[in-house]
């Protein structure tokens, strides 16, 4: 059905023009309509509530979700009614342009050549918009009539439109006299040459009438909705050079029209336009030509607009809230790139309002009511998307109605699906969902399934991700994106012949048709879901003075849902060699690549082998082979896959990953670690010299979890991630010191042991070292640094069952001018021991919950670190933002990607408003399993909806005394931290804080610029901007510590690279000098200079754009104005000629350049 008949036939996005930017992936946040204050005179006095209150109350919250939704629900509404000038405009107008098609002459009887002649010596110029393939000699005339209806049809007819960006448009169906046809003009094109001309001709006509009549107007062909059969005539105003009085100007309301040639409902006998049946007869060796359902639709849909208007009045008029459920049915399909476009999918708003109103007159499979009338609108929405989500009307069933009121009810037939979707109306004898394919339908149900998950959630307020959030953009919601240019698909070898010119229509959606079968048998349990759409570069309209529309360039898009557990397996199982149709089936669709292999199960099955090596997902390697096999020989070379650039982003190890089913998502070398791990909290747990025996050992490394930016290379010593802490526990005991001091020697004497213990293993190394992490307790604090055989290093520290106890009494009983450093004590204290453990086991969880979760963070890790902000984030805090996505990954399904994962990450930051809203993860799962004996409590369970009511409260209060973020910028709270403030204060920082956020949008607006995301641009997202800073300071690179850190060099061939085999004599020589640079300014100048560098000097390249550099924000508090001369300023200060200071900024920059000595390169200022 074209949107000329539809309760919403506008074009465009679905959201108000001044809330809603038409950029690619905007997301603005729902506004929250605003309550009246009370006043306050003295003491407030509440008003009662009545029970009449109460009463509304409660029936608002079973009608519409919540109170909250439903303000927003009728604030949104309300927002997109079209303002009321603009209609009375459009009004007269449309009264105007009524007159001015009555006023068109007669033409009289032409034949073909006739009628194309007198187009010719037109001075308009008009060309008749004659579909494929154009009429060359026919036996009957043209002509034309006028109209025996004019009918506004559409939205604006039913008082349900609403505003746009793009503008509305409005739809009016002119209706051919029945004298103009022939009862077999159904058959091959006639109706619709006859239909060409005529519209022609009123386009010839409107052109001086309209000026006649003081209508400025400019005309322009259009499909209707990309329906190649069906062209109509888009009216457009414009301001012409010296405007009249009396002109009907309507440019500014950004409305246009479309006018609609119909042909007049019953003309033709419907039962022989059925689906099933062929109305193109063609020259063809086989006996039966195939059926001709897109052609027999197109004509059927040109003769219903007025039924399909009286259908969608009546369901309006018996269901109050129908009109605004038709609003949010729109405004969702817009959000997530629906609409009744084939080009779009194929279902709008006027597939949906007739869904809906069939779903109110039955819809079960015994006929029973799916929606009642007196239901609201949020629950006939709710409604119609369950419906849409759990009912499969393609392969499991299809829905039968009736357009005509009251004569029978709509039914559900089960198991009797016909393999493309299917909403069947008996009286039309319309497939109303006719433009959709089993890609788009499948689509839709997957955002529909999505959608009611959202809708069904109690615990948080879905409404910004159900219909404020664009959920539409290509690089975003796939998880790979494969785009083929069409000039390279040959119509003539790729079997596009005259059957399948009348079955398909068009060659674009045959390529769209035959890859989508292509990839769903080769990639089956791979993927979840395939998108395939052919995008043009060419406007929707075209010239009057062009039958169609010029070629413009054109590619086939391919989105890939992909199922993270099955995407990257390098094997392809076929039948068993036993079943040899099968069998022959199998090797003649996979060709040389198919084979036969024995399993270690005994079985010997048909089979495919797909490479493991490189940073190519086995399911685009399927897609490429297949692709090439079966659509044309080499297209792969041409193909263009986002994916697979982001994987080449993260730095090479310099061992490769053996014995690896999953290479890209678990490296060989996190097993390695595990594997040496367990070999030694093993011999830990075995010692019987320790006077407790060790109860737990608790890991807390980001290398174990398996999201480190770099890989665990054995006896990369230079690696900043080297050392994997862990947490040791022994068996309770009341002989533990109750003061903080000897608790700390005692637990250094038992590392001692520990230690003189490992001395007398072979191949073990270890020795104690000093934490000063903890400010409170510096050279006091002892970690075990153990080194093992295989290469790997672990960081032990001792936590006690009195440690948590004894810090709390150190804060009771602290001072006023103690206080503040016993709490940073104690936070750096929960950070270190109980927090990390409890963030360590649940990001675990997530790494093995995810597949996909562990290389996503490096990634975005590896980002965080080539914008030089490594150093101002905890890992923790990165991996807690990065969950987002994957926990919580509305309005998009959860990634299944690395490249998809991290650009959510950034589209995510890039639109959190974190001084305004808190970011609340529920990182536990259904399955966790139970941990018992240990100090630190287990994770399990969702969170409750008290829960997340008590981490927002804590927001509130953290904010009421911080509102502008300050000291505590990234409020991310979960149940093992529920203050939300563990990882980011006091090291963020408000600009730090407001840079990631700033830099997050430029990378996304970089990347979803064009429909490709080509390397320039992935090298410029990782290149920092350094005329950003004040000042940088350009440092030397250490020799070797790419190779010594278990990078393997860009520059040089592997084979040249010196392999890591064995530890230094004394580790302590192999620091990194440009850290111990960079330690020293922050101790020197941090409350002078926001400093920043690289935290990963390995991964510097200078080529890259990525050299070592420090490089210095000065404060603004301290820079600026003059001070008050003072003892112990803090800084470098110079006099002033009245008797004040000031920070001398040179003399400060010169000090730090000295400090360097040789280490320094270069210094530049910018600022």
């Amino acid at each position: 059905m074209t949107d000329g008949s539809k309760l919403g036939a506008d074009t465009g996005s679905s959201l108000v023009a001044d809330r809603i930017s038409d950029t690619v992936n905007e997301t603005l946040p729902a506004k929250r309509p605003s309550l009246p204050e009370q006043s306050h005179r003295g003491v407030s006095k509440r008003p009662k509530l009545t029970a009449q209150d109460v009463q509304v109350a409660r029936e608002t919250a079973e009608l519409f979700k919540s109170n909250i939704f439903k303000l927003e629900i009728d604030e949104l509404v309300h927002e997109l009614k079209l303002k009321d000038t603009h209609c009375k405009l459009i009004e007269r107008v449309l009264h105007r342009l009524y007159d001015i098609i009555q006023e068109i002459p007669t033409s009289g009887e032409m034949s073909l050549d006739q009628a194309i002649d007198h187009f010719i010596q037109s001075p308009t110029r008009i060309v008749i918009p004659f579909p494929d393939p154009k009429p060359t000699s026919v036996n009957y005339k043209f002509n034309y009539e006028p109209p025996e209806d004019t009918s506004l049809v559409g939205s604006f007819g039913l008082k349900t439109g609403i505003q746009q960006p793009k503008g509305m448009v409005i739809d009016v169906a002119l209706t051919m006299p029945k004298k103009l046809f022939q009862q077999k003009d159904y058959m091959n094109y006639r109706a619709l040459y006859k239909r060409a001309f005529y519209l022609a001709y009123v386009a010839e006509n409107l052109i001086p009438l309209a000026k006649k009549h003081h209508l400025p107007i400019k005309l322009s062909y259009e499909y209707a909705d990309g329906d190649v059969l069906c062209p109509t005539i888009r009216i457009d105003s414009y301001l012409p050079e010296s405007p009249e009085e009396d002109d009907l100007i309507f440019e500014k309301t950004s409305f246009s029209i479309r006018l609609y040639v119909g042909f007049p409902f019953g003309l033709f006998d419907a039962k022989k336009l059925l689906p099933d049946r062929n109305c193109i007869r063609v020259k063809s060796e086989e006996t039966e030509l195939p059926p001709t359902p897109l052609y027999n639709a197109s004509i059927l849909t040109s003769s219903s607009y007025t039924c399909y208007l009286k259908y969608l009045y009546t369901a309006k008029k018996t269901s109050e809230a129908f009109r605004d459920a038709c609003v949010l049915g729109k405004l969702w399909l817009r959000q997530r790139g629906f609409s009744s476009n084939i080009t779009e999918g194929g279902f709008g708003h006027f597939e949906f309002a007739t869904l809906m109103a069939a779903l109110l007159d039955g819809g079960g499979e015994h006929g029973n009511r799916i929606l009642l009338h007196g239901f609201s609108s949020f629950q006939l929405f709710k409604a119609t998307i369950r419906y849409l989500a759990t009912q499969d009307l393609c392969h499991e069933g299809y829905l039968s109605f009736c357009s005509v009121i009251g004569e029978h009810k709509s039914v559900y037939k089960p198991k009797r699906g016909f393999g493309v979707p299917t909403i069947f109306d008996k009286n039309t004898k319309i497939n109303i969902l006719w433009k959709m394919t089993p890609s788009s339908y499948g689509m839709l149900r997957k955002h529909a399934q999505a959608a009611l998950d959202l809708l069904n959630d109690v615990v948080t307020d879905r409404f910004s991700q159900i219909f404020i959030q664009n959920a539409n953009s290509k690089i975003m919601k796939f998880d790979a994106v494969i785009r083929i240019p069409l000039s390279l698909v040959n119509q003539e070898t790729d079997g596009f012949g005259p059957l399948e010119k009348i079955s398909f229509l068009t060659f674009e959606r045959y390529v769209s048709s035959k890859i989508f079968k292509l990839l769903s048998i080769a990639l089956k349990d791979r993927v979840t879901q395939i998108d395939v759409k052919v995008s043009e570069t060419e406007s929707t309209y075209f010239s009057i003075i062009h039958r169609r529309p010029s070629a413009g360039v054109k590619f086939v898009d391919i989105g890939l849902y992909l199922d993270a557990a099955e995407s990257e397996k390098r094997v392809t199982k076929g039948p068993l060699h036993s079943q040899k149709v099968e069998g022959e089936r199998f090797a003649s669709f996979w060709g040389p690549k198919a084979q036969v292999r024995r399993y270690k199960d005994g079985n010997v099955q048909y089979s495919c082998l797909w490479p493991a090596f490189g940073t190519e997902s086995p399911t685009i390697t399927i897609a490429k082979y297949i692709l090439d096999l079966h659509l044309q020989p080499g297209i792969s070379k041409n193909m263009v896959v986002n994916s697979t650039k982001f994987n080449v982003l993260l730095a090479s190890p310099l061992t490769a990953s053996l014995g690896s089913s999953h290479p890209l998502i678990i490296p060989s070398h996190f097993q390695e670690l595990h594997s040496s791990y367990d070999s030694l909290c093993k011999l830990i747990y075995n010692m019987e010299s320790l006077p407790l025996t060790v109860k737990s050992i608790l890991p807390a490394s980001s290398s174990l979890r398996g999201t480190s930016l770099l890989l665990p290379v054995p006896f990369a010593i230079t690696n900043p991630d080297f050392f994997n802490d862990s947490v040791m526990q022994f068996e309770t005991s009341t002989r533990w010191p109750d003061e903080l001091l000897t608790l700390e020697r005692t637990k250094t004497a038992f590392l001692l042991k520990i230690n003189a213990a490992l001395q007398n293993v072979s191949g073990y190394t270890s020795y104690l070292t000093k934490d000063n992490s903890i400010p409170y307790l510096k050279d006091v604090v002892t970690t075990l640094n153990v080194l093992t055989p295989e290469g790997h290093g672990f960081r032990f520290s001792v936590l006690t069952e009195r440690d948590e106890l004894l810090y709390l009494r150190s804060i009771e009983n602290a001072d006023a001018k103690q206080k503040p450093a016993v709490t940073d004590s104690y936070i750096k204290f929960m950070q270190k021991y109980i927090g990390s453990v409890k963030h360590h086991r649940a990001i675990n969880g997530l790494v093995t919950r995810f597949p996909f979760f562990g290389p996503t963070v490096r990634l975005f890790k590896q980002w965080i670190e080539s914008q030089l902000l490594s150093t101002h984030f905890s890992e923790q805090l990165l991996e807690l933002i990065a969950a987002k996505v994957f926990i919580d990954p509305a309005p998009y399904p959860v990634p299944s990607s690395t490249a998809t994962g991290f650009l959510r990450i950034l589209n995510f930051i890039s639109h959190w408003n974190w001084r305004e809203e808190p970011l609340i993860l529920d990182l536990s799962a259904d399955d966790a399993d139970s941990i018992t004996g240990t100090y630190i409590d287990k994770i399990s369970g969702k969170l409750t909806v008290q829960e997340h009511q008590m981490m927002s409260e804590n927001f509130r209060k953290l904010r009421k005394d911080d509102p502008s973020g300050n000291h505590v910028q990234f409020f991310v709270a979960s149940r093992e931290d529920p203050s939300g403030k563990l990882w980011s204060s006091n090291r963020v920082g408000l600009p730090m804080a407001s840079r990631v956020t700033v830099l997050s949008k430029i990378v996304v607006s970089l990347l979803s610029r064009s429909e490709g995301i080509s390397e320039g641009q992935l090298r410029l997202a990782f290149t920092p901007a350094l005329k950003d800073y004040d000042f940088v300071i350009e440092v030397k690179d250490p020799e070797d510590m790419r190779a010594r850190s278990g990078v393997l060099p860009g520059d040089t061939f592997k084979n040249l690279v010196p392999s890591l085999t064995e530890f230094p004599s004394d580790v302590s020589k192999f620091e990194d000098p440009v850290q111990n640079y960079f330690s020293e300014l922050a101790a020197r100048y941090s409350n002078v200079v926001v400093l920043s560098t690289h935290r990963y000097t390995c991964l510097s390249d200078e080529k890259e754009g990525r050299a070592n550099v420090i490089t210095g924000i000065f404060n603004p508090a301290v820079v600026h104005g003059k001070k008050k001369f003072r003892a112990n300023i803090g800084f470098n200060v110079r006099p002033t000629e009245d008797e004040h200071v000031e920070c001398n900024e040179e003399a400060i920059l010169q000090q730090m350049v000295r400090l360097g000595g040789d280490l320094v390169v270069s210094f530049k200022r910018y600022h």
